[in-house]
């Protein structure tokens, strides 16, 4: 992490300097044109310093399982037994229900997974019919090495949301990187399951990632270049260390003023497969997660832990600025918050911010992710 983010905490709303353009994306668009600084949401900021608060969060992640059946090198699973200690569960269909139930009373989107590989709860297409059929938006990830074919031709013939895929480049990263799943016959998996969606006319819309580990602008472009006319989206995307940071800063180099105050308690929470709420996705990567844990589904309905006193303090924390012995003062995520203009060439768009780059193929149309946002995708995780 860089020196410029441990500046003084904040509300901002523009960097110091410019952004470090991506090869990969200026040549995929044709255009070196600078672009102009990112901007950060004044509206958030303001609304956040207001103590303005929406009923219920836009968005939850529901955790079906926090087991994983490969061991990715940048994966919290490779930091060791001292660091990950949250027990291996699976999450109940009961408590997806309860949770699914306050979702769609609220009109709230929901990624069906949190940590873990989400298909190795075997129930999981259960899960998924249960968000359907309480009309719930919902989209996950997967790293695509247990999306048989089976399981493509049914989820085919009734999910309507978004499916993530984690690539993370070419064969010789992909085996390099995901430790334990196999480049050809994930990307066999993808292609048949991409058949079948645009057989049955496409209800789904698909992403495929690439974090960044060292690969190159050529790299970078050549795996943009092979999926962008296949797929609705392509997501080229920073990695946390163990404790938040961003471990290179190539793709998306910022010198930021002053740091702002991260608005991810004021939108979201997540479910772990116990029924634990905690305020982020970060913070399920800590051996301390405990000390995070704001209720539980089973005691207290979301909506209800949403405004106690737990995330209020929480939320009182962030916007003192005062970090100090939290996993907050080491972490890089609000760096999401800065957003550059959506570039549009062509059959193709982009959105930037501190963490993401996303890049749009618009004849298969934008995804959707989080309430009241159909036309936007997601800068989380």
């Amino acid at each position: 992490m860089s020196d410029d983010s441990k500046t003084k905490p904040g509300p901002v709303y523009e960097t110091s300097g410019p952004w470090v353009h991506e090869p990969a994306i200026d040549r995929t668009f044709g255009s070196g044109a600078e672009l102009p600084h990112p901007t950060i949401s004044k509206l958030d900021q303001d609304q956040v310093l207001h103590g303005k608060l929406d009923p219920f969060p836009s968005y939850i992640a529901l955790e079906v399982t926090n087991v994983c059946n490969i061991r990715c090198t940048h994966c919290n699973y490779r930091f060791g037994v001292a660091h990950y200690t949250r027990d291996r569960g699976f999450m109940g269909l009961e408590t997806a229900d309860r949770v699914l139930t306050e979702a769609a009373a609220n009109n709230a989107a929901v990624l069906m997974n949190y940590d873990g590989e989400p298909l190795m709860n075997k129930n999981f297409m259960d899960y998924l019919t249960l968000a359907q059929g309480k009309g719930v938006k919902s989209y996950f990830n997967t790293n695509g090495t247990l999306f048989t074919k089976k399981f493509a031709d049914e989820i085919v013939s009734f999910y309507k949301g978004s499916i993530f895929f984690s690539i993370d480049g070419n064969r010789d990263w992909f085996n390099k990187i995901r430790l334990g799943a196999d480049y050809d016959k994930v990307v066999a998996n993808v292609e048949y399951f991409l058949a079948a969606n645009d057989k049955a006319g496409a209800p789904i819309s698909v992403g495929v990632s690439l974090c960044n580990l060292g690969q190159t602008p050529e790299e970078r472009k050549a795996f943009v270049d092979h999926w962008i006319d296949r797929v609705n989206f392509v997501s080229l995307g920073e990695v946390n260390d163990k404790n938040g940071g961003i471990l290179s800063e190539e793709m998306t180099q910022m010198k930021i003023r002053r740091r702002p105050i991260c608005v991810v308690p004021w939108q979201t929470l997540g479910i772990c497969h116990n029924g634990d709420v905690v305020p982020c996705s970060i913070y399920i990567t800590r051996a301390n997660t405990a000390n995070a844990i704001l209720g539980n589904v089973y005691e207290k309905p979301l909506a209800e832990i949403w405004r106690d006193e737990p995330i209020s303090r929480f939320r009182r924390m962030l916007i003192s600025g005062d970090h100090t012995d939290t996993f907050c003062e080491t972490c890089d995520r609000w760096r999401c918050q800065f957003q550059w203009p959506r570039v549009t060439e062509g059959n193709r768009a982009i959105d930037r911010n501190g963490y993401w780059t996303s890049i749009y193929n618009l004849d298969r149309g934008v995804p959707w992710m989080r309430r009241g946002e159909d036309d936007k995708a997601d800068d989380g995780r």
